[in-house]
């Protein structure tokens, strides 16, 4: 009995201990299964967040403009994911990062066609917007008597009425009441003329006026300060220079002659200056017509001897020769004359030698070079930047082409107008 109740007891203990053991270990082995577990996950968004997955992004935003010059910006974000016990933590930092580049050159576009074909002719910009092209030599080299108008806004032409005389190389100029005067030049048969006659946009017609003291071709005219106009210079009837100079007078319609050149020349150029006074170059040396002595005073020489140049008065007050015939061939020398030293100075060279081309002074300052003859008739065109004295070159017209016009519109485009190439043009073209 005891011996059972003995045993019966130890089996109670057993089993109870056994109970104990067995309930214990159910935990151990449920504990360690959760932190399998939860390590697991843990694991798992270590590998996808950190490992795995991309630790920056980046955005690119290209912003442009049409301004000069163009400025191209790049914006960087940068997005890094850090794992947490909670949620994941975004950091956000942005680069900008600005790229100049260069814009586009500007190009030609073609116009309306002239009705007749034209070079050695003249191209005035009217108060009303429109363009004034009279005479000069057409087909075969007949001299024209015709006249047209260039309208910008529709970019076409249409005839006005004719010149009394047909006459090329010669000059025109707008006065102050609106109307253009068109002085001498070369006319039929080889002859020289010393006749003008006055354009009126307001009828579309043309009035004779007093005749020239001088007949005279490849002169130059200058609208004065003053309102009158000094016509310089040229060729007689027999190809000799002349020295000669006279007045026209709007206010009573006739022609005084004033006092001469110190030297005769042709195919030289004359620019007002902001005095008040008219620097005359070409050939080599140049010099000075003062209004209120009516004389002729002598300046600085320039650099090279040339004719068939360009002069252009620049916004700070100063000359910018180009190009030319010398001895030697075309130039492409370019040089600046100082009003308030008398001096020339060489400026940077242009890429073409180039005569009997055009030059204008765009609304930004600088100076469009277009065309002209040196080995050839060119196609080429280039500007100047009067603040760095340098040339860059810019689109080639549509056409190769010499003894043209180019006319600065009220819009800030240029118009360049017929010329020749092997034959007279009739094409137009825009800058």
């Amino acid at each position: 009995m005891h011996t059972n109740q003995v045993y019966r007891e130890l089996v109670t203990v057993n089993n109870g201990s056994h109970k104990w053991w067995h309930r214990r270990w159910v935990k151990i082995i449920g504990i360690s299964g959760i932190v399998v577990i939860v390590s697991a996950i843990i694991l798992a968004l270590v590998l996808n967040f950190v490992v795995f997955a991309p630790k920056k992004s980046e955005t690119n935003t290209t912003a442009a403009t049409s301004s000069s010059p163009l400025t191209i910006t790049i914006s960087i974000t940068t997005s890094l994911v850090t794992p947490t016990t909670t949620l994941p933590q975004i950091i956000t930092t942005t680069t900008s990062v600005v790229t100049p580049t260069t814009t586009q050159r500007p190009t030609w576009s073609a116009t309306g066609i002239m009705n007749n074909a034209r070079y050695s002719h003249t191209a005035s910009v009217l108060s009303n917007g429109k363009v004034l092209v009279a005479g000069g030599a057409g087909i075969d080299n007949s001299v024209l008597n015709s006249a047209e108008l260039y309208d910008a806004t529709t970019g076409t032409w249409t005839t006005t009425s004719n010149m009394t005389n047909a006459r090329e190389a010669h000059t025109a100029s707008i006065l102050s009441n609106g109307k253009v005067l068109v002085a001498g030049g070369a006319g039929i048969h080889n002859s020289v003329l010393n006749s003008a006659e006055l354009y009126d946009p307001s009828t579309g017609t043309w009035a004779i006026t007093s005749n020239m003291n001088n007949a005279r071709s490849v002169h130059t005219a200058s609208v004065l300060l003053n309102g009158k106009v000094l016509v310089a210079g040229g060729w007689d009837v027999n190809t000799s220079s002349l020295n000669s100079a006279e007045l026209y007078d709007p206010s009573i319609g006739t022609w005084t002659t004033t006092g001469r050149m110190n030297n005769a020349r042709y195919y030289h150029t004359a620019s007002v200056l902001s005095n008040g006074k008219v620097l005359v170059t070409g050939g080599y040396n140049s010099e000075l017509y003062d209004p209120s002595t009516d004389t002729w005073t002598a300046t600085g020489s320039m650099t090279n001897a040339r004719i068939g140049h360009r002069a252009s008065v620049l916004p700070n007050g100063k000359v910018l020769v180009t190009g030319g015939l010398g001895i030697t061939g075309s130039f492409n020398i370019a040089e600046l004359y100082d009003p308030s030293t008398g001096a020339w100075t060489t400026t940077g060279n242009m890429n073409n030698t180039r005569r009997f081309h055009t030059a204008s002074v765009l609304s930004n300052g600088r100076v469009l070079v277009t065309g002209g003859s040196s080995s050839g008739t060119l196609e080429s065109a280039e500007l100047y930047d009067p603040l760095t004295g340098t040339w860059t070159t810019t689109s080639n017209m549509n056409n190769v082409r010499s003894w043209h016009t180019a006319s600065v519109l009220s819009n800030g485009r240029v118009l360049v107008t017929g010329g020749r190439s092997y034959n007279a043009l009739d094409s137009t073209e825009l800058y």
